[in-house]
């Protein structure tokens, strides 16, 4: 495999190249934005690009203005190199804060961002989880999840003990480390191959008539909105299962689930047909 790195701290993107090609990968510097679109993407697999990078505008083509000053320069590349082979895989590394405009694109477009301040390994874990270096990593999915625990677990071990996939993430097992709630999401959203969203009818509301209606959990809609926003919805790597009877946000009443109501093993050929579509080479 090859993969260029497109960083201008010399010393920085040597140690990087040091640890991939221990791995077995080949790699080539880059210095500039113009330096790195002077190259033949088709040549490479993969990026790794500093969000922050040296740009001169008439050799780039890439405006002040476009770059935010040099800012966003790395976006504007990853841009360009996407368009011109769309299966680039690419990784952006920032010394940023969080929420930039820089990882509100990469969310958006599904590219994995990696913060400096969280050391080599957060950036080789992701380069594993993309199937660099020599490591082709079996999928990791994301569990989003009400009271319903029994239903849980039964996720829990189809995912690892019949997709034989690795251990899938919830949230509540996640370390914080000072993160909130939403940060955490947007970082397991870069890192996730899909996301499994178990829609149980765990609460009770009253309807206009006192009339009693299941609903799922508050926080179990909301997630689901929010990997929607930043996995695509029409991608097919979010997977609603549904627990009925229960009363759906208008919003969502549309969409296509899969009923788990006789468990997960039962709904297990659906699960791995949409897996197929979504995952093709997983």
């Amino acid at each position: 495999m090859k993969m260029l790195i497109v960083e201008d701290d010399a010393f920085y993107s040597q140690f990087i190249s040091e640890l991939v090609e221990e791995r077995g990968v080949m790699t080539v510097p880059a210095r500039t934005a113009e330096d790195a679109l002077q190259e033949d993407v088709e040549s490479y697999d993969g990026v790794i690009i500093d969000v922050m990078l040296p740009n001169n505008p008439e050799l780039s083509g890439i405006s002040p203005e476009e770059s935010r000053g040099g800012f966003c320069a790395g976006v504007c590349v990853a841009r360009r190199l996407l368009k011109r082979k769309s299966a680039l895989l690419i990784v952006l590394l920032t010394s940023g804060v969080s929420g930039s405009e820089a990882e509100q694109w990469a969310l958006k477009h599904s590219v994995p961002f990696v913060r400096k301040d969280e050391g080599t390994a957060a950036l080789m874990k992701t380069l594993d989880l993309l199937g660099f270096c020599g490591v082709t990593s079996t999928p990791l999915a994301f569990i989003v999840h009400g009271h319903d625990e029994n239903t849980l677990l039964q996720l829990k071990d189809y995912i690892q003990n019949v997709l034989k996939w690795q251990e899938p993430l919830v949230l509540r097992d996640q370390p914080s480390n000072g993160k909130t709630i939403i940060e955490k999401f947007e970082e397991y959203a870069f890192r996730v191959d899909c996301v499994f969203v178990l829609m149980t009818p765990d609460d009770m509301a009253l309807g206009p008539s006192n009339e009693e209606r299941r609903r799922s959990r508050q926080n179990v809609v909301f997630e689901l909105g929010f990997f929607y926003g930043s996995l695509g919805r029409t991608r097919g790597r979010i997977l609603v299962l549904h627990k009925g009877p229960q009363e759906l946000p208008s919003d969502i009443a549309g969409i296509v689930w899969i009923d788990i109501g006789n468990g997960i093993k039962a709904a297990g050929e659906e699960i791995r047909n949409e897996l197929a579509t979504a995952l093709p080479h997983r």
